[in-house]
């Protein structure tokens, strides 16, 4: 079944990560920065508590940090998401079987908080392991723990993310996909009365926050693997398995076909790196002392396919040239995409790149646009009545003998 639900917070037309993660985890609106509390700053039980109150064992997938935004709204209780040592003490003492993401956030992340002191990753790993928790950076290790609780991740010494799909190696161990199989493994053998999962293309929002779409597509293909992996498992247990596809808010605000309704995909085919990792090469190659607008020409060329594969009119290559000179060698301010920022260079090539294919974008950051749902299964045609995101996890306590 498909439908259509709103997503805004209470405090805003627009919602953030957490306000929107804890509308799907609780079924209850809170104000945006809130995590698993109400707008007054009161507890929610969550629908991963109902889960467990059921006999289920629960896990949580994600391919960003294990306390970031989403996952945290389904173990944490905090009126400030950037709290991240808090939400490792939510984590730790939460019924969460299994958790899986690429690495754990530290208190240097985020907007500081002068109630928290400096902690790293490094410190946040130990003190699970110290919990009893098997933390894991060995994806079959991870599929394979019996008896105990695992924390998978692909950097527990720093807070440091996977790549972008568009920028992996090709060996690339730690990915959406491979995590979210050792987690439905894990689960399926160690869950003797079902499991409930939540699997989170977190990278996919990074990408669009950068409006880049070329990246934004290669996240939302892996994300679409793991929804193939789930409708694999759900076709050998037909009778006891629900799968939901939703999203909680819609990011960047991506126009497909803005210019006389033409969308030309092939002029994207030539990108060849994210836009935060063409960042990294050029501010390297100025710390190297480069200072020849061909050479990063070149760089750019090579990355996005400009020049090469896409015509640059000579206006748009003035655009180009002057934040080289007016802004980058200047070290100059650059674009705030939230989680990363670029170079306005780089901002501004992939504008042009954008454009070239039809492709526009409406905001760095959220929009109020109602988002889908997408059900198969068990109950699937109870979502038909959803109107708002927080009537979801509502109707899935309910099919799980629970209530919210």
């Amino acid at each position: 079944t498909r439908n259509f639900v709103t997503n805004y917070s209470s405090s805003h037309p627009v919602t953030d990560s957490a306000a929107a993660g804890t509308a799907l985890a609780t079924g209850c609106k809170t104000a945006n920065s809130f995590i698993g509390v109400d707008d007054k700053g009161n507890e929610l039980r969550t629908i991963a508590d109902v889960a467990s109150e059921q006999g289920y064992m629960v896990g949580l997938v994600t391919n960003v940090g294990i306390n970031h935004a989403t996952p945290s709204c389904f173990y944490g209780h905090t009126s400030d998401r950037f709290g991240f040592p808090k939400l490792v003490d939510n984590y730790i003492a939460s019924d969460v079987a299994f958790v899986a993401g690429s690495t754990i956030m530290d208190m240097k992340s985020g907007p500081q908080d002068p109630k928290y002191k400096p902690v790293t990753t490094a410190e946040l790993a130990e003190r699970i392991r110290n919990a009893g928790i098997t933390l894991t950076l060995d994806v079959e290790e991870a599929a394979k723990t019996s008896g105990k609780r695992v924390a998978l991740v692909a950097n527990d010494k720093e807070n440091k993310h996977v790549p972008y799909v568009i920028d992996r190696k090709g060996d690339e161990v730690h990915t959406l996909l491979n995590h979210s199989k050792a987690a439905i493994e894990y689960l399926a053998r160690e869950a003797k009365d079902g499991f409930f999962l939540m699997i989170e293309g977190g990278k996919l929002d990074y990408a669009a926050h950068e409006q880049d779409a070329v990246t934004t597509f290669y996240e939302v293909n892996e994300f679409a693997q793991c929804v193939d992996l789930a409708l694999a498992f759900a076709a050998e247990h037909p009778d006891e398995t629900l799968i939901i596809v939703t999203a909680d808010h819609e990011t960047g605000g991506m126009a497909l076909g803005w210019d006389h309704y033409e969308i030309r995909m092939d002029v994207l085919m030539a990108q060849r790196a994210s836009a935060i990792e063409l960042t990294k090469t050029i501010q390297k190659m100025r710390a190297e002392g480069k200072r020849d607008w061909n050479d990063y020409k070149k760089a750019i060329s090579d990355g996005f396919g400009l020049w090469s594969h896409v015509p640059v009119s000579p206006e748009d290559e003035k655009i180009l040239q002057k934040d080289f000179y007016d802004i980058f060698l200047k070290y100059g301010p650059m674009v705030d995409g939230l989680y990363n920022k670029s170079e306005f260079l780089i901002y501004d090539a992939i504008r042009i790149l954008n454009r070239a294919a039809s492709i526009d974008w409406t905001s760095l950051y959220h929009t109020g646009m109602y988002t889908p749902i997408f059900t198969k299964g068990v109950g699937e045609t109870l979502f038909l009545d959803c109107r708002d995101q927080t009537e979801i996890p509502k109707t899935i306590a309910s099919l799980m003998g629970g209530q919210l």
